[in-house]
């Protein structure tokens, strides 16, 4: 990640930051969820925090949380939030491919819309950074734009074509089973989710509205099977950092 995107996210987070409730967020949360049933007393780190709006949710469950971020200012809007909350956490300002973070501490690793950011070479160094961190009975959680999302990729190009992109250098994911496999991650689930979540994309197209709306109200009403067919805006990346501590 260059300094430009830093300034990106800076910019990006001096802006006021919403902590409204949203459906992106409640779909994160029910898939962290998923894999950490009962999330109360458990350590779980957000590597590339951002808002820290789901890890607040993590802690008003009972969940031990630390977020990293290499904003400061991001970080300041999540310590204000927590102190509005009256909740508790741990907040580390570092490059996520660094942390200042014992090994074998923390029994989920995860962040969203971050490793798009990256290249090749620097998926891995965060990867292997956050196996690292994690127990090795513990979960590495990633997620990332899918590549194969119609209405994500439609309104970012459009978005980019036009001058309205403010995300800066972003390369949607097709599979990140390489990245795993490079790092040392044992990948143990790789799925899609969020299709509804991607119609928020379109919203950089004026007058996408009436379209937007019509597609959520058609896809809420096609059976399981039939929704499955359109990938959703979220590839979600599962793994065991197992191996990689018995090479290390």
């Amino acid at each position: 990640m260059t300094d430009s995107q830093k300034e990106i996210w800076d910019t990006l987070w001096s802006q006021r930051v919403s902590y409204h409730w949203d459906s992106l967020s409640e779909t994160i949360y029910g898939t962290i969820c998923r894999f950490i049933r009962d999330v109360k007393g458990k350590a779980l780190l957000e590597a590339g925090s951002g808002t820290g709006k789901i890890s607040l949710r993590l802690a008003m469950e009972g969940a031990d949380v630390t977020l990293v971020d290499y904003s400061k200012k991001a970080l300041e809007n999540s310590q204000l939030a927590f102190r509005q909350k009256n909740r508790q956490g741990n907040f580390l300002l570092s490059d996520i491919r660094n942390m200042e973070v014992p090994d074998n501490s923390y029994d989920l690793v995860w962040n969203a819309g971050v490793l798009e950011h990256f290249d090749f070479s620097g998926k891995v160094s965060v990867l292997q950074e956050m196996a690292r961190i994690t127990k090795p009975e513990g979960i590495v959680l990633v997620f990332t734009p899918f590549a194969k999302c119609l209405p994500y990729r439609v309104g970012k190009a459009f978005a980019e074509t036009y001058g309205s992109w403010m995300y800066g250098q972003e390369e949607p994911v097709h599979s990140l089973k390489h990245e795993f496999a490079a790092s040392g991650i044992t990948l143990l689930e790789e799925f899609d989710d969020g299709f509804v979540n991607s119609l928020d994309f379109l919203d950089f197209i004026p007058g996408s509205q009436p379209v937007k709306r019509w597609i959520q109200q058609w896809y809420e009403k096609l059976t399981k099977e039939e929704q499955s067919i359109f990938p959703g805006y979220l590839l979600v990346s599962a793994g065991s950092p197992a191996s990689f501590h018995k090479g290390n």
